[in-house]
């Protein structure tokens, strides 16, 4: 079953593009990459909790993250975030619980948001790929989308608040298939390594992190 839109997404979908697109000055490249129907994940670097705002406006169409369970269990919010596709993350179940929820998604069709970094980075700096994207690709086949945030560490940086407008800027790639790999640790490093490289091809050079640095 293919998610629609419902009155909620749509509404949250317009006051993005009349506050989210001229306060950030959000730029959007490559939307067209994404397939209209099907499965799909869409990976990006993640650098900001704007991130998830800014990719699913460039989404045409429901786009699903996770989101911390307690949120589920307040006033308003209870009602909110489950018209906005969210899925409940346990805290203390991590990976595992994220893994499950992203697998549910894509076996109804759905687009499912992940940052296979696992983390924010505090630098900027692309970090290393976790195995779990690659994973969930190959066991569900579904299309990978390679995605750039771009200035949203200014935008709204870690461990602050919002900065008007501040130029902020999201890329689509063409997307990828990894299901031809095979579902074991040979597989999982080279299909996370092919992502990777796609994600940090998106990116501008202060991104992207020297040889043998990390972020």
């Amino acid at each position: 079953m293919v998610a629609e839109e419902n009155w909620v997404y749509k509404t949250a979908r317009v006051l993005a593009l009349l506050t989210i697109k001229p306060v950030f000055r959000l730029r959007v490249e490559g939307s067209e990459n994404i397939p209209r129907e099907g499965p799909v994940l869409v990976a990006s670097n993640h650098l900001s909790t704007l991130d998830p705002i800014v990719i699913a406006y460039g989404v045409p169409r429901p786009v699903s993250f996770v989101a911390k369970a307690e949120l589920f269990r307040m006033p308003v919010l209870s009602w909110l975030i489950p018209r906005l596709y969210a899925i409940p993350l346990e805290r203390g179940r991590g990976d595992l619980s994220a893994v499950k929820a992203a697998i549910r998604a894509l076996k109804e069709g759905r687009v499912f948001g992940i940052f296979p970094e696992g983390t924010r980075s505090r630098t900027g700096k692309l970090q290393p790929f976790k195995t779990g994207t690659a994973a969930i690709a190959i066991r569900t086949g579904a299309l990978v989308v390679p995605t750039a945030v771009i200035g949203t560490d200014e935008a709204w940086p870690v461990g602050g608040g919002p900065r008007p407008f501040k130029p902020v800027s999201v890329r689509y790639g063409p997307p990828l298939d990894l299901s031809r790999y095979r579902l074991d640790r040979k597989g999982l490093a080279a299909a996370t390594e092919e992502l990777q490289a796609a994600v940090a091809s998106l990116l501008p050079p202060k991104y992207l992190p020297e040889p043998g640095e990390t972020a």
